[in-house]
């Protein structure tokens, strides 16, 4: 039997024999005519010759193991052994072993690249240097790229949103501009092009307000509007008054607004946001994918939860985190993009040195959520990873303050070859694009 597996995951195509001929093509079909074509396969007993009335379970877990969670979740109905794949230790060891090829094989871009931001003190000062990793993911021999102009005075408190560039662009904000805890700089900055835009100030710094007035900026979010052709860069702020002759604070209603790059202005969106957030690149509880912003979100009643939004309806989805997790009582958690899939990983606070890594299959689907790798113990890792890299490894920061990486299919550690401290060092991905900033809005 001879085999060829289509280019995208849900393409599957299964060329036997003129006596034993069974196709299953996902390329235009939705996934309810996937699973109906398979069905038909497995009951069709007459068009198989031989004695096998079924493909045999070694090839369809080896066909299965290519395609995404959502469509194996919704392949269980078929037979019973579909239904419990992710029990399956022969068939995980497969996925795992695809997700990974898979992600190095999109990987073999040259316009991709591992960045580092580190900020490195001096003089009490904690002084920005972005830098890009060359493809051995080391120290050695990288690029250091000179931030654009609004920061050559002043590059202290940089983050770059979402640990992502978005069509070539980084979104670069700035806590406590000029020594203002009230002031946030966000500027968009393709490196690629030297070209910059400063956004205008939000709604929050541009209105006048009382000297005791203080604004939060609890999180941040930065992507595409696949539907508009647009930037967009958000942020939810908290406002609290505090009179200093001891009479109680005085608490405003909070605001969410979100910047337009096709306007060039900020506008106030009306949302209830029960969940309470505090997130930054180094904290690592936002990340973009795909037309969505996700951060790892707690609710006031304690419960957490993975909160979405999506940028070209502006609406949020909430998916609870997983029960059956081994370490759902955990509250440590690092959200990453690995492979194109939201993965969270996780750390219980009695087992320090082992990470669990989940890979979400849908969203608002509590069950979708599946442990694909454990990774440890690792005594010499502190608990915090720092990002996840353009080769798919996972960087972390060792107890010695040494910058490493691990490979998840060998779990083998990597020195980098540079120290960074805690909470001053992110690891994220940048792709190159020549595409000037302005003419996305155009």
């Amino acid at each position: 039997m001879n085999m060829a597996v289509a280019g995208e995951a849900d393409a599957i195509t299964i060329i036997a024999d003129k006596s034993q001929i069974t196709t299953v093509n996902a390329t235009t079909d939705s996934d309810d005519d996937k699973v109906s074509s398979i069905s038909q396969m497995d009951s069709d007993d007459d068009k198989v010759s031989g004695n096998n009335k079924y493909i045999h379970d070694d090839l369809s877990f080896y066909i299965l193991s290519k395609l995404p969670i959502k469509s194996l979740k919704r392949f269980g109905c078929v037979r019973k052994s579909w239904s419990i794949l992710f029990e399956n230790p022969n068939f995980m060891t497969m996925f795992r072993k695809h997700f990974i090829i898979s992600s190095n094989n999109d990987d073999d871009d040259d316009s991709g690249h591992t960045f580092l931001l580190i900020h490195h003190p001096e003089m009490d000062l904690y002084r920005a240097q972005l830098h890009l990793l060359p493809r051995d993911q080391t120290f050695k021999n990288t690029l250091k790229l000179n931030l654009p102009p609004p920061f050559h005075d002043d590059d202290v408190n940089i983050n770059i949103l979402c640990s992502t560039s978005v069509n070539g662009i980084f979104c670069l904000n700035q806590y406590y501009r000029g020594g203002d805890a009230n002031k946030v700089r966000f500027v968009l900055w393709n490196p690629a092009t030297n070209e910059f835009v400063v956004l205008p100030p939000s709604p929050d710094e541009s209105e006048p307000r009382p000297p005791d007035l203080s604004s939060y900026h609890s999180f941040h979010g930065f992507g595409y509007d696949k539907v508009r052709d647009d930037i967009k860069v958000f942020q939810y702020v908290t406002l609290d008054y505090y009179d200093y002759n001891n009479c109680p604070p005085i608490t405003f209603d909070p605001m969410f607004v979100i910047y337009s790059l096709r306007t060039n202005s900020w506008r106030i969106i009306d949302i209830d946001m029960p969940y309470w957030l505090c997130s930054s690149a180094y904290q690592g509880l936002e990340v973009y994918s795909d037309g969505m912003c996700h951060w790892v979100a707690k609710h006031h009643t304690g419960e957490k939860c993975l909160l979405s939004f999506d940028l070209s309806e502006e609406v949020f989805f909430i998916t609870p985190m997983d029960e059956n997790s081994d370490f759902s009582h955990s509250t440590r958690y690092h959200l990453v993009v690995l492979n194109g899939s939201i993965a969270l990983i996780s750390n219980h606070e009695s087992a320090d040195t082992i990470f669990q890594i989940s890979i979400l299959g849908e969203l608002r689907v509590r069950e979708s959520w599946i442990k694909l790798f454990i990774i440890g113990p690792i005594p010499s890792f502190d608990w915090r990873p720092i990002g996840v890299g353009k080769e798919g490894y996972i960087f972390f920061r060792k107890k010695d303050d040494e910058l490493a990486w691990v490979d998840l299919s060998t779990q083998i550690v990597e020195e980098i070859g540079v120290k960074g401290e805690e909470m001053n060092c992110n690891i994220g991905t940048y792709k190159e694009s020549l595409l000037p900033i302005e003419g996305l809005n155009n």
